[in-house]
């Protein structure tokens, strides 16, 4: 189940938010004509959604945090927000407020977060791709040598409701990596797919290290937050 639209299934079900649940899932209720209806709790399945997008988080991630203002704003936009970029010195907390991110973006989109499990699933002929893809750069690029895993990789980063993109700039750059990074981007900005990006390197220096193209896109997709403040991962004195 790609998305849980907990609302239509209050809609379809308006009493079944004050029906009870018989402990399994399911709730009884009665139609205006009288008629009684089983249905999915309501209740229960927006509950299992939490905890599916809770468990999609690296445990290292899961604890709450604050998200800066303009990224809490950036996730009511939901499947119509853009680009994101989260600039900052290392151990400031971008990888954290980006997995932040993604949750509150998932739950505000009800968007039922999976990036692999079901890649090999087929219905009718179709393949079902990721709906949230998060990587580092270096293993992206590693993942995309040439070869049908590499060409599929590159189709579920373009494809996916939600992409992130963590560390840009400590991948080697070369002109291989900034024409497999722009085929991505690329494909997201023309179909205004949202994008998260993090980076050591203030957007004035990306262009050295992902190419022209690519990084003239990102400024123009992207809201820049620059996250501040000391290294976390060091010890305090």
């Amino acid at each position: 189940m790609a998305g849980v639209d907990h609302k239509n299934l209050l809609s379809a079900y308006p009493n079944a938010a004050s029906a009870e649940c018989n402990g399994h899932g399911w709730v009884v209720v009665t139609e205006e004509d009288g008629y009684r209806r089983e249905g999915h709790c309501p209740a229960c399945r927006y509950q299992n959604f939490l905890v599916t997008v809770t468990t999609f988080l690296p445990p290292r991630f899961r604890e709450p945090v604050s998200l800066p203002p303009k990224v809490a704003e950036w996730v009511t936009q939901g499947r119509h927000a853009q680009g994101l970029y989260l600039t900052g010195q290392v151990g400031t907390g971008k990888t954290h407020t980006a997995w932040a991110a993604v949750a509150a973006w998932c739950r505000a989109t009800e968007t039922e977060p999976h990036d692999g499990g079901r890649n090999e699933e087929w219905l009718g002929g179709g393949r079902f791709g990721p709906t949230v893809v998060f990587t580092r750069m270096t293993d992206l690029l590693d993942d995309l040598r040439p070869g049908e895993d590499g060409r599929r990789r590159v189709r579920d980063c373009q494809s996916a409701r939600l992409l992130v993109l963590d560390d840009i700039g400590a991948e080697k750059a070369s002109e291989w990596t900034q024409e497999r990074l722009y085929s991505i981007v690329d494909h997201r900005y023309a179909n205004c797919l949202p994008l998260i990006v993090t980076s050591n390197l203030p957007p004035a220096k990306l262009e050295d290290q992902a190419g022209e193209r690519t990084a003239s896109r990102l400024a123009e997709m992207c809201v820049v937050v620059p996250i501040t403040g000391t290294d976390r991962r060091m010890p305090r004195s």
